[in-house]
């Protein structure tokens, strides 16, 4: 098997496929876990179970949540920073229809008072009135994580460009990289925005969108926040090291991103003023990175079909957004559908070639 892509989503599906008894797996990626250009070294790490007026997907994520949790405790090295996440990004009408509607569909959320956002983030000045509260929800280190699911598969790793996929008689039967060929029965495409490139070299169209996602960590700083913060125009965790990882709004314009110290900067200022600390807050380093958005915000993870609506055999997708929370499933969901051939009944609304608008969820 060949796995296309060394991040998070890569790395789950490297974990289940070696779990199922599969043990020549080849992970090939021109950017490996902690590299700039991969999506998984920007992401913020919270796990959560939103989808807001989506039940087939909420219920995805919700599943997820609490299967991050079992792969936790398989693996002896792999720990969460945290449990438990605030939200407070939207208005007070609309966050409280988005908790009483995931708690509908039985998800473990709830909405909070005041007292109870003062005994749990004693260090946020300005709170609000209320706010949502994600009672599972976890924070992760997306680039450890993939690099122990990648360690224990067993995988071979390789640091190369994969230009173009192999089709004979609607069989992928391999990729050509930079400077070989290398053939195998079962490609799963794990690369987020590279995705569409390589399908269209089997002439299989696929869009997809994106979006700039800036993070700003700090050096290490004592305990401010013991859980992740989604606010209205900024979010903020403490990772296990101790630094504030801060995200704020960030205009996808080339204006921006050549300020883009500067905006970094800002971000750790302002959460300053945000905090009850008299410490300085200094600024270590920031993440800019392409997020990977199917267009109709889905995961897309399936087997596919050509121009002639023919199913191609020996290839499978699996591109999505945030792929932090939803990699342990599609890894696992993926590889049972590759060797059994049936679908989980979680998945079923997720095939890649299917696009729906919103008012059809």
């Amino acid at each position: 098997m060949i796995i296309i892509g060394a991040g998070i989503i890569g790395a789950s599906f490297a974990y289940h496929a070696n779990k199922s008894g599969l043990n020549q797996i080849t992970v090939l990626s021109s950017d490996l876990p902690g590299e700039k250009n991969q999506a998984t070294t920007n992401t913020w790490g919270w796990v959560n179970g939103y989808a807001r007026n989506d039940k087939s997907y909420a219920d995805f994520r919700m599943a997820n949540l609490n299967y991050w949790q079992n792969i936790i405790n398989e693996i002896s090295n792999l720990k969460y920073s945290s449990k438990g996440a605030f939200i407070w990004d939207l208005d007070n009408a609309e966050l409280n229809e988005t908790i009483r509607q995931h708690k509908k569909w039985g998800h473990s959320v709830k909405m909070t008072t005041s007292s109870e956002l003062n005994e749990k983030l004693p260090n946020i000045i300005n709170k609000p009135i209320e706010a949502g509260f994600g009672v599972d929800d976890l924070a992760i280190e997306g680039v450890s994580v993939t690099k122990e699911l990648l360690k224990v598969s067993g995988s071979k790793i390789i640091k190369k460009n994969v230009r173009e996929l192999i089709c004979e008689n609607n069989n992928v039967i391999g990729v050509k990289t930079d400077d070989k060929i290398i053939y195998d029965d079962e490609v799963i495409i794990t690369a987020g925005l590279g995705a569409p490139k390589l399908l269209s070299t089997i002439n299989i169209p696929f869009e997809m969108h994106s979006s700039l996602g800036l993070l700003v960590y700090t050096k290490p700083l004592p305990q401010l926040l013991k859980y992740p913060i989604t606010g209205l125009d900024f979010h903020a965790r403490q990772d296990n090291k101790g630094r504030l990882i801060i995200g704020g709004k960030f205009d996808d314009d080339s204006s921006q991103e050549k300020n883009i110290e500067d905006t970094a900067e800002k971000l750790v200022q302002d959460m300053a003023t945000r905090l009850n600390y008299n410490g300085n807050m200094i600024l270590d380093h920031f993440t800019l990175g392409r997020r990977p958005l199917p267009i109709d915000g889905r995961p897309k993870i399936g087997r596919l079909i050509n121009h002639k609506g023919q199913k191609l055999n020996g290839i499978y997708l699996a591109v999505m957004h945030s792929g932090i929370t939803n990699a342990p499933l599609a890894g696992k969901f993926g590889i049972d559908e590759v060797i059994t051939g049936k679908r989980n009944h979680l998945i079923k609304d997720f095939s890649p070639q299917k696009i729906v608008n919103e008012e059809e969820f």
